[in-house]
């Protein structure tokens, strides 16, 4: 059901996309502070047969993970689809694109997936955060690692190619 577009459900809508641009940041950068501040202290995450349990565990392990084997990885949001249930409830679609790089046996893989991300978000002391998360999985795309960063057009090795990296160290969180 949509609601009237008044000041309060756009500063909703805006608030809740902020939220999940500031999951999509938080997971690619294995900042934990920042993925911790987009749900609830008691919210619950289903991420496919990966996990099914409280959040703050699964996203403190994530954070960690990224930190440790720095694999890249980057979420891209597409269609956010926000259906206000009164002033504090949110039923929220988002669709999303990932990219990763995996090792398995020995070699890099790439991996892209479509996925949506099915959030009940709830508001809080005047803050919208995730208090339920169900990912479903479209479709995926598995191929060996083939990186020559166009052809050999970008040298990774000179002064002024700028790398990702994970937080702190990321370009991200220097502030010039």
């Amino acid at each position: 059901m949509a609601h009237a577009n008044t000041l309060e459900t756009m500063l909703a809508r805006q608030d809740i996309q902020d939220c999940i641009m500031r999951y999509a940041r938080g997971i690619d950068r294995g900042d934990e502070e920042l993925l911790l501040s987009c749900y609830w202290e008691d919210a619950h995450e289903i991420h496919g047969p990966a996990y099914n349990g409280p959040a703050v565990p699964y996203l403190k392990e994530a954070a960690k993970r990224m930190k440790a084997n720095k694999p890249v990885m980057q979420h891209f949001i597409g269609n956010v689809h926000i259906e206000l249930e009164g002033d504090a409830v949110a039923q929220v679609e988002t669709y999303i694109l990932t990219f990763a790089r995996f090792a398995k046996d020995g070699q890099d893989f790439d991996t892209f997936t479509g996925a949506r991300a099915y959030d009940r978000f709830e508001k809080r002391e005047g803050e919208w955060r995730i208090a339920h998360r169900q990912a479903v999985f479209d479709w995926n795309r598995d191929m060996p690692s083939a990186e020559t960063w166009c052809l050999g057009l970008f040298d990774t090795g000179h002064a002024d190619m700028v790398m990702g990296a994970k937080a702190p160290d990321d370009l991200t969180y220097s502030r010039k």
